[in-house]
């Protein structure tokens, strides 16, 4: 008898250390990939995610935002991955991925998806707090099928949400600009530079910037020329118009001349030019004959 009461009583303190976190689990925990800390789970299981969500997002004095109610749910919290330098650079790695300080949870009000939650965790207060809500219900379905045991991947420059494997399978959950469709080898992947990051090779990293200034270049061109073209069009125009009125009135001015001169002839005569005298005839020389001598 003893010993049965024994076994009862050990049976009876290993149910009372065990319930409250079993009950704990049960009330407070919500569904979690990855690296998610603590705080985290808390922050999400609490209310504490919803409540802020209300407060930035919800309905406003104009009637417009979100109603989060009482049929708002929390989807499984994912942390968010993006691609390692090592993989980018195109190097063998088995870092593939970084670790970001975010993390998402897809909601829906009325079993409807609504959008995309952003978690992160505040460097100055060190508390989790909602950094970004995207009231996009695809977006909240998209990321709401990854797989167990995969990571959960941005991909910035591409525009791209996927999902990474264990086995190095990725799966395209919004696409983006990578123009993936089917899972594919993460090696069979063609990864864009990092932003900001330096030119691919055999790249001018001063293509762009040369590119930009000329296009600055022909922009001041076209101003200038338009600005400019309509004075001269109109200053030839004008000398054009003098030039033939100058030859207008040269034109009705040389008849006038001629006329007024023609006036002054036929008014007065011309000058009578006097006659040279003339010198008279001079008068044929008389040879005189000469006297016979005398006779002897």
């Amino acid at each position: 008898m003893t010993r049965f009461r024994s076994v009862l009583a050990a049976t009876f303190t290993a149910l009372l250390v065990l319930a409250p976190a079993s009950l704990a689990r049960s009330e407070g925990s919500v569904p979690a990939e990855g690296s998610v800390p603590s705080e985290v789970a808390a922050y999400v299981a609490d209310g504490s995610l919803v409540a802020q969500l209300n407060d930035v997002y919800g309905v406003n004095a104009e009637g417009d935002g979100i109603d989060f109610d009482d049929t708002t749910k929390l989807g499984v919290i994912e942390r968010v991955h993006v691609w390692s330098d090592e993989l980018r650079e195109g190097e063998e790695t088995d870092h593939p991925l970084d670790l970001l300080n975010e993390w998402v949870v897809p909601i829906t009000i009325t079993d409807v998806p609504v959008g995309l939650a952003t978690i992160w965790i505040n460097p100055a207060t060190v508390r989790p707090e909602l950094a970004l809500f995207q009231a996009d219900p695809d977006l909240a379905t998209a990321l709401s099928a990854v797989a167990d045991g995969s990571s959960l991947v941005h991909d910035v420059e591409s525009a791209a949400w996927l999902a990474l494997a264990a086995d190095g399978t990725l799966t395209p959950l919004v696409p983006g600009t990578t123009g993936l469709s089917t899972p594919v080898p993460i090696d069979d992947v063609a990864l864009l530079p990092a932003a900001g990051g330096p030119a691919p090779e055999g790249g001018d990293p001063g293509t762009g910037v040369g590119f930009a200034v000329a296009v600055v270049l022909f922009l001041l061109a076209v101003i200038v020329v338009a600005l400019v073209l309509p004075g001269l069009r109109e200053k030839k125009k004008s000398d054009a118009d003098a030039e033939q009125n100058s030859d207008e009135s040269d034109a009705e001015a040389t008849p006038a001349a001629e006329l007024e001169a023609a006036s002054v002839a036929e008014i007065e005569p011309a000058a009578e030019v006097e006659p040279e005298p003339e010198e008279p005839a001079k008068k044929p020389a008389v040879r005189k004959k000469k006297a016979p001598p005398p006779a002897e």
